[in-house]
């Protein structure tokens, strides 16, 4: 019986210390992929911007305390007019996993709206995005084929709304998620206003929650919307009535004293003419981008982005105005500013994105450590007792 009894212990022993060294080996990097279940939902605190109305615009209707100042009182008002100066903006934007859903990939809807909080539904609405891309669980990286789409509303500069309906796309970059493991070093990283990736760099580690994290910045520089955003809408080989809506608030033309430009600034200005030649101004975009990543699982516990849309006749002008004197005095007094808005995670998105980081981490932890050691000792412990049995026996019998 006693030899049975440790042979018995011996088995589960050697079986226990198997499991030690399998675990962390081999099950825990097998577990490091993206969960099925993906599910977060980010706020970022309310903050004052800028904004060009584009309701304001059509209906030729100065907003605020706009009515008062000169350039606004008589029949040719500025576009200056119809810009809000200290309008309150909120972000949000619910991620969720979606079908298709592999054992080898992942499929997110990104739901983002950007709207202000003055006002009640719909007319709050800056724009709305709905995102779906299907990524690699293992690495975090998109899918090397056409899956990807991009879609978008938002009001439209002469009044109703506008509708982006991007046909499926390859993209390339990070967005949502970063790898497992995350390393010190730049990572493509997909910016949904010009449709395509750019690095984002590591800078450095902080502490955040007593969570070691790093800190990753992008900067994309004044970048012309119009001709990524209708090279992915007419990839298809056709733009749509919606699609041409899209794309009309992204180039505007109206006469030069609309503008808020003067004869110095304008060639072929006839004497006799009040309101100048018809100026046509492209909608520039630039980002500055912050994340932390928490590395171990990737998760982005906390995010920032300063964002500024604004109009300009060339590159070179678009890059004269985004100097930092020049940026300063627009955003002090915006003349041509279709929106600027610096938003941030709020202090309850850190601590339950931080959380969702922390529940991976224990998870790892206990399949990399603590069972991995418990097992192990355990398993120890048996193979000593049944030893020590089997000599008993033997010595018995």
């Amino acid at each position: 019986m006693k030899k049975v009894l440790s042979h018995a212990l011996i088995v589960v022993g050697a079986a226990l210390i198997a499991v030690a060294l399998a675990l962390p080996v081999y099950v825990l990097p097998k577990g490091k992929v993206l969960p099925k279940d993906i599910e977060s939902y980010t706020v970022t605190n309310e903050v004052e911007g800028r904004l060009l109305d584009a309701a304001a615009l059509a209906a030729g209707r100065p907003v605020g305390d706009n009515a008062s100042r000169p350039e606004c009182r008589g029949e040719t008002r500025t576009v200056s007019c119809f810009i809000w100066r200290d309008v309150p903006l909120q972000n949000q934007r619910h991620i969720i996993a979606q079908e298709p859903t592999t054992d080898k990939e992942l499929t997110l809807e990104a739901g983002n709206t950007v709207f202000r909080t003055d006002l009640a539904e719909p007319r709050n609405l800056i724009s709305a995005t709905v995102d779906r891309v299907t990524l690699t669980r293992k690495t975090a990286f998109p899918v090397d084929r056409p899956v990807s789409s991009f879609d978008m509303t938002a009001p439209a500069v002469g009044g109703g709304t506008a509708e982006e309906d991007t046909p499926e796309f390859v993209r390339d970059g990070l967005q949502y998620q970063f790898p497992f493991g995350t390393e010190k070093k730049a990572y493509p990283y997909f910016d949904g206003q010009v449709l395509k990736s750019q690095d984002i760099d590591y800078v450095d580690k902080e502490k955040i929650a007593g969570e070691t994290v790093y800190r990753f910045e992008q900067v994309i520089e004044p970048t012309e919307l119009y001709p990524n955003v209708e090279a992915r809408l007419n990839a298809d080989g056709e733009l749509s009535a919606a699609d041409k809506a899209s794309l009309a608030s992204l180039r505007l033309k109206f006469p030069a004293s609309v503008w808020g430009l003067d004869r110095n600034d304008v060639r072929g200005w006839a004497a006799d003419d009040e309101t100048g030649p018809e100026v046509q101004m492209s909608r520039y975009y630039t980002v500055k981008r912050t994340l932390h990543v928490q590395p171990d699982t990737g998760v982005i516990v906390k995010g920032s982005e300063e964002v500024w849309m604004y109009y300009a006749r060339s590159d070179a002008e678009a890059r004269e105005m985004a100097s930092p004197e020049n940026r300063e005095k627009e955003l002090a007094d915006p003349t041509r500013t279709a929106l600027y808005f610096p938003g941030e995670f709020n202090q309850a998105t850190v601590d339950a994105q931080m959380q969702r980081a922390k529940d991976g981490i224990a998870r790892m932890d206990l399949i990399g450590q603590y069972i991995p050691w418990g097992a192990g000792l355990v398993g120890v412990l048996l193979l000593v007792v049944g030893f020590v049995v089997y000599r008993g026996a033997a010595r018995r019998g």
